[in-house]
């Protein structure tokens, strides 16, 4: 009887035993997947900052790019005006042409010619042309 309880407990002793390993290998499995989480971690963040450098380093280009480009349209557009102003500040060439004054007709240069301003004289001047015609001159001066 003793003996049967003491095989008893050596045999529950050994279960608990065996539970135990289990649980400690189960928390060691724990452990190394708690440190394989850890390590993609540390792998997914090493990633995206060297993505995110990546990034940086082309938006940087783009803009010197950018850059670069305005002061080369900016250097051909100020040698432009270099050139404009140096074209500019030379003396200009004058000439004054002159014609011969016995070339010149001076009696047609400038006339004075007399316009009558008159209007009945002219009205009766002018030789009828039919009856309408008179009729439209006596309309006309009847207004006057």
């Amino acid at each position: 009887m003793l003996i049967n309880e003491l095989d008893g407990l050596t045999v529950d002793r050994n279960d608990l035993q065996e539970k135990v390993n289990e649980t400690a290998s189960n928390l060691g499995s724990c452990q190394h997947i708690t440190a394989k989480i850890d390590e993609w971690e540390r792998r997914t963040t090493e990633k995206v900052k060297q993505a995110a450098e990546l990034a940086e380093k082309q938006e940087r280009r783009a803009k010197k790019s950018v850059v670069e480009q305005d002061i080369a349209r900016l250097r051909q557009e100020i040698d432009q005006l270099k050139k404009d102003l140096t074209k500019l500040a030379q003396t200009p060439t004058i000439e004054l042409n002159m014609k011969q004054s016995d070339e010149i007709k001076w009696d047609r240069m400038i006339c004075v010619e007399e316009k009558s301003i008159n209007v009945d004289y002219q009205l009766h001047q002018l030789e009828p042309m039919g009856k309408y015609l008179s009729r439209i001159r006596n309309e006309s001066f009847k207004r006057t």
